[in-house]
């Protein structure tokens, strides 16, 4: 279980916190573009960006998403990786896939990741694999949404961030 600190720590943006204008401007500069969370990943492909990963779980603020918007993140066809991921927690199903997915995009490949439970963590494990220059994307509820630019310093920050959960989540 994740205490108060903690949490508190994981709501604080862990990159650049953008208006949508903005942040596509921004993002068109990536080569690689990995997106987590259902709404994030729509805006993303609306604006006429195509993440390479998509990581996303059909809820949104704790309800459904939409039919519209489910039915636009799925039309793409990609390579799908279902996994369990409690909340609160980041499981090794969904490490694995990360891994899997981006080891794919040197060869074109684009993923969609479901996660069965929650995907608000993925971005730690997203920032862990991806290339360095890669952008991940995720929303920063009432303020837009979080560009991270993925360098050698945030993938080792993010690797503290895990190793913080797994302590927190094993006791």
């Amino acid at each position: 279980m994740l205490d108060d600190t903690l949490r508190a720590e994981l709501q604080k943006p862990f990159g650049d916190v953008c208006s949508e204008e903005n942040c596509t401007e921004k993002l068109t500069t990536y080569k690689t573009i990995l997106t987590v969370g259902d709404i994030t990943t729509y805006r993303v492909m609306v604006s006429g960006i195509v993440p390479d990963i998509c990581i996303i779980d059909g809820i949104t603020m704790r309800r459904r998403v939409p039919d519209t918007i489910r039915d636009a993140i799925n039309s793409e066809p990609r390579t799908v990786y279902e996994v369990d991921n409690p909340p609160g927690t980041i499981s090794r199903q969904l490490i694995n896939a990360v891994s899997r997915a981006v080891s794919k995009i040197s060869l074109h490949e684009r993923a969609r990741i479901v996660v069965h439970g929650e995907e608000d963590l993925a971005v730690i494990p997203a920032v862990m694999a991806a290339p360095e220059g890669t952008a991940v994307v995720y929303g920063q509820p009432n303020e837009g949404m979080v560009i991270i630019a993925v360098t050698a310093e945030k993938q080792q920050d993010a690797e503290h961030l895990l190793r913080k959960i797994q302590k927190a989540t094993l006791t």
